[in-house]
């Protein structure tokens, strides 16, 4: 079974930062970041979308967990 976390930056970032969905924070450590089934990723894809039509200064992504 595969999992998904979720990265985002806002456009003064250089580099994408794993993301807290719960809590709405960026996080440096992985422990605290949100992980996403795969039975979750429409879901999740669904979210991520919205998130980044109602967040213009931000990008999101949903990346695989190796």
């Amino acid at each position: 079974m595969k999992n998904f976390r979720i990265y985002g930056k806002d456009n003064k970032m250089k580099s994408y930062k794993a993301f807290d969905y719960s809590n709405g924070f960026f996080v440096d450590n992985l422990i605290y970041a949100t992980i996403i089934k795969e039975n979750e990723y429409e879901k999740a894809i669904k979210a991520i979308d919205f998130m980044n039509s109602n967040n213009k200064d931000y990008h999101f992504e949903l990346r695989e967990v190796k």
